[in-house]
């Protein structure tokens, strides 16, 4: 049985300690959190559904099935938040008016916040005016709707209408199970497909031209008014959440504002101001707990920047900070998401590779070291790099590294050297 078999099953049960263990060992085999979103509590809360119209459960379950997604949802939104932000631009989310059904929508302002996006996140059943008024107060670059009764589409095409007449029409982009491949293919916005997809639709919306959605009149023509005898009435789906309902949603937020608060603070910790990169406490942490796993094949790069001091005597210490910056942005764009680059001091760098070979770790440094050296031209900068294997211990491990980047300086610099095994 496949892990969103399992989580459904649990919701049904009514176990939120079963779900909870199943999202972790969805995280411990690998999977980041949009994913478990998407392939696992997403799934699970569309069989409960079924379950629910079938009339094999009650709405109470259906209800307190929700509530354990909500707050397996808020749990996994500290893991987003330790990603590497990708945006500050502004996004509203809302549901259209008359809808109640917002767990996607939910799932999908945690990702984009953790992706750095500023998420103004409105929730359910949000009236027409009220969202026109956001738009016009806090002018976001992207507008997400959602909708999951398709009785309620031709209250979305409404608001993409309205929405599209503002002064600044920002794009809107449009999710939910009840959009039809007929309303994907008469909307100019696009349909977010699932929650690990949410940002790159977001940023692909911002870095293209602006343009107003706009619906197609023969579209709107087809969309029905009304929904066939085999639907589920609005009354019977409890449109009004209840006490209940109210404050597992109430917890959920409580829990992502912990996570906020925790985050900033670990931020502060770990991160170094300047660059972004993590920081010299950040990256002895790291490397002390990849050195008590003795098959994990970690390799260390320690990178020095050459002649450093020359560029803030010569360029000034604002064009040093500069460089820095510049050096941190070469060395993120050439790793993997899963190493992991440190500003150790100074001028200097360490870049932690997991499950990695020197071979590899090799052909990494070298693309840090040849990226560095055709690009950042003004100032010119180069950097040498040393590598090492990661030994038992994290200061066995930093001392070898030292002593390979001590041998590239001397042996001319701009290269890379490997300490010996």
């Amino acid at each position: 049985m496949g892990l969103s078999e399992r989580f459904g099953d649990a919701l049904v049960s009514g176990s939120a300690g079963r779900a909870e263990q199943i999202a972790d060992e969805a995280l411990a085999i690998g999977r980041n959190a949009s994913a478990v979103q998407a392939r696992v509590i997403a799934p699970a809360m569309r069989m409960v559904g079924e379950r629910w119209e079938q009339g094999a459960i009650s709405v109470a379950d259906e209800h307190l099935a929700t509530a354990i997604s909500h707050a397996v949802a808020a749990r996994l939104f500290y893991h987003l938040l330790l990603s590497e932000p990708r945006s500050r631009d502004r996004v509203i989310l809302a549901a259209t008016q008359g809808e109640h059904h917002v767990l996607g929508m939910r799932m999908a302002a945690d990702v984009l916040e953790g992706a750095g996006f500023d998420v103004l996140y409105l929730g359910s059943d949000v009236p027409l005016s009220a969202l026109l008024q956001a738009c016009r107060r806090h002018r976001p670059a992207v507008v997400g709707l959602t909708v999951t009764m398709w009785l309620n589409v031709p209250t979305l095409l409404w608001e993409i209408e309205e929405i599209s007449r503002l002064d600044q029409p920002p794009a809107v982009m449009v999710g939910g199970r009840a959009l039809s491949a007929a309303v994907d293919q008469g909307l100019s916005a696009p349909v977010v497909a699932d929650v690990e997809h949410v940002v790159a639709v977001a940023e692909h919306l911002i870095a293209g031209p602006p343009a107003a959605p706009q619906v197609a009149p023969s579209l709107v023509a087809r969309i029905p008014r009304r929904a066939p005898a085999s639907s589920v009435s609005v009354e019977a789906i409890g449109t009004v959440p209840d006490a209940f309902s109210t404050a597992a949603l109430a917890a959920a937020d409580a829990v992502r504002d912990a996570s906020r608060h925790s985050h900033a603070m670990e931020t502060l910790a770990y991160r170094d101001e300047l660059t972004g990169l993590g920081n010299r406490r950040a990256c002895e942490d790291r490397l002390l707990a990849l050195a008590e796993q003795s098959d994990s094949g970690t390799v260390v790069l320690m990178l020095d920047v050459d002649r450093f001091k020359s560029i803030n005597d010569t360029y000034g210490h604002e064009a040093g900070d500069t460089a820095l910056i510049r050096v941190a942005e070469m060395i993120r764009a050439s790793i993997r998401p899963a190493d992991f680059p440190a500003r150790f001091g100074g001028d200097e760098f360490m870049v932690l590779l997991p499950s990695t070979t020197v071979e590899r770790a090799t052909a990494v440094a070298e693309r840090i070291r040849a990226s560095i050296d055709e690009t950042l031209v003004d100032p010119p900068l180069t950097v040498s790099i040393g590598l090492a294997a990661a030994a038992t211990d994290s200061l066995t491990t930093r001392l070898a590294a030292d002593k390979a980047l001590y041998l590239a300086k001397q042996t001319g610099r701009n290269t890379i050297a490997a300490a010996a095994e």
